[in-house]
C-alpha cells in the first residue's frame, strides 16, 4: 500500500489542519510514493524505538508525539537528532505523527481514554471549533465540533478514592499524584491527556471536580487546591501510554494486508522509588 494512500485515509479521520498552531503533526520524513507492509505505532520515538523499526524491517512508524518539534538545521551524525534521521532515512523508514490533531479529534485520544472507564464524554472541556470528518460507517463527510479534552457528568456521586484505584487499575498505574481528598465525593471529571494541569481553571468555570491529566505543577496544585478542584496526576506517559491501543484498530482497518504492531519498548523514562 503506498503511504500517500495511507495518509489520505488517516486524514479524513483525523485532519491534520485541526492541530495547535506550536505542533508538528503530519509527515515528518517521508516519501509519499514508497511502498507500506509494516507499520509499527508508539508513543514517542526513541533511539530505541528507532533500532526496534529498523531490526524488524518497518516501513512506516506512526507516534503520537512529534519526532521533530523544533527547527532543524542540519542532519548529521554529531548530535542525537541528526543520527535517529540520518538512520531513519537510510533505512527507507517513513515517520508520521498524530499529535494534537488526535487529540482534539472525535474518537481521539481523549475520547479514547474516557471509554476505557466505560463512560462516555457529556461535552468537550475546550471547544476549538467545528470541522469536516468522514463517517466510515456511513461513508458520508459530516460537521461536528472539535477540542481537547472531555468532560463527563456522573449523574450521581462517586467517591473518589474509589473511582482513582479504578482507572489506576484499568491504566496499569500505581502511583499518582492527587490534589484534594480522595475522600470526597466527585459528580463530574475532566480528562486531559498528557499535560493538561493549566486547565484546572476552566474546570471550575465549568463546574467540574476533578480533571485527570499530567505534568501538574507545584503552583498549578496550590492554586487548584485553593479553587477547590481535585486533579490527579497520572504523569504524561500515564495518560498518553494507550496511544497505540488506541489507534491499531484503526490502522488495521485502513491499511488491509499490512502488518500493524505496538512498539515493544518502554519509553518512560521515570523510575518510582
Amino acid at each position: 500500500m503506498k503511504l500517500k494512500s495511507i495518509l489520505e485515509q488517516i486524514n479524513k479521520k483525523y485532519p491534520e489542519n485541526l492541530q495547535y498552531s506550536w505542533d508538528n503533526s503530519g509527515l515528518n520524513i517521508g516519501n509519499l510514493d514508497s511502498d507500506v507492509n509494516k507499520i509499527m505505532l508508539t508513543l514517542e520515538i526513541t533511539s530505541d524505538t528507532v533500532d526496534e523499526a529498523v531490526k524488524k524491517g518497518v516501513d512506516l512508524i506512526i507516534s503520537h508525539h512529534p519526532f521533530m518539534f523544533s527547527k532543524v538545521n542540519q542532519i548529521t551524525n554529531k548530535d542525537l537528532k541528526g543520527k535517529l534521521i540520518y538512520k531513519l532515512i537510510k533505512n527507507d523508514i517513513n515517520v508520521y505523527c498524530m499529535h494534537t490533531s488526535y487529540d482534539v479529534a472525535e474518537n481521539g485520544l481523549n475520547d479514547y481514554f474516557v471509554k476505557l472507564m466505560s463512560y462516555k464524554p457529556s461535552e468537550i472541556l475546550d471547544p476549538v471549533g467545528v470541522a469536516e470528518f468522514y463517517d466510515a460507517a456511513t461513508k458520508t463527510t459530516v460537521t461536528k465540533e472539535y477540542g481537547l479534552g472531555r468532560i463527563v457528568r456522573l449523574g450521581e456521586g462517586l467517591r473518589a478514592l474509589d473511582f482513582l484505584q479504578n482507572l489506576k487499575a484499568a491504566l496499569k498505574i500505581e502511583n499518582i499524584r492527587l490534589v484534594g481528598d480522595p475522600m470526597n465525593n466527585i459528580e463530574s471529571f475532566a480528562v486531559v491527556t498528557g499535560s493538561g494541569a493549566e486547565y484546572f481553571e476552566m474546570c471550575h468555570q465549568k463546574n467540574v471536580d476533578l480533571l485527570i491529566t499530567g505534568d501538574m505543577k507545584y503552583h498549578q496544585a496550590i492554586d487548584s487546591k485553593e479553587m477547590g478542584v481535585m486533579v490527579a496526576d497520572f504523569g504524561h506517559f500515564g495518560t498518553e501510554d494507550i496511544f497505540a491501543e488506541s489507534i491499531i484498530d484503526f490502522i488495521r482497518y485502513i491499511c488491509e494486508g499490512c502488518e500493524i504492531f505496538k512498539s515493544d519498548i518502554y519509553i518512560n523514562p521515570f523510575t518510582n522509588m
